[in-house]
């Protein structure tokens, strides 16, 4: 497991994918507070090699979205993986390695399972695998791209049993 992924070039992301390792991004800090200081560092033709989601998944590795940083929630890793854009700058930086709203939302569910070799039992809904689950407020898939980071949980069931119900 690579943890905290930064740049990686194309040679890097194949090596990558032929040691068969499992990576977990920190876009927080890469993509969102820190893109524009590694776009000065690496130079406009380098720019698709900051935080290559989309090219390490292309290649097969699986990536898990994380967040260890403010904010906390994993719905600003999966906006900042579809919209790349910086705090500072409000620009869109590796914008090529952008992820569609559906395999962002992959990399925060079945990759984390891969991430922690529950894959067999956790990720995805599929009989004989733990129905842990949660009702939002809103589609992830269909509201305003910047909705994304502010989608909130109404329920939250695991192992069955609700254990989380918002009230307002």
């Amino acid at each position: 497991i690579l943890g905290h992924i930064r740049c990686f070039s194309e040679d890097e992301v194949r090596r990558i994918a032929d040691l068969g390792l499992v990576l977990t991004t920190h876009t927080n800090r890469y993509i969102h507070k820190q893109s524009h200081i590694m776009l000065e560092e690496l130079g406009a033709e380098r720019e698709d090699d900051i935080v290559p989601i989309r090219r390490l998944r292309e290649n097969g590795v699986h990536v898990s979205l994380a967040t260890d940083n403010v904010p906390s929630s994993l719905w600003y890793p999966v906006w900042q993986s579809i919209a790349r854009e910086n705090l500072h700058t409000g620009t869109r930086i590796g914008i090529g390695q952008a992820l569609s709203r559906e395999n962002a939302l992959r990399c925060a569910t079945i990759e984390g399972a891969w991430l922690t070799f529950e894959e067999d039992v956790k990720g995805s809904l599929e009989p004989g695998k733990l129905a842990d689950m949660v009702v939002l407020d809103r589609d992830p898939l269909s509201c305003a791209e910047d909705a994304i980071k502010e989608t909130r949980a109404d329920v939250t069931i695991v192992g069955g049993k609700v254990v989380y119900e918002r009230t307002s």
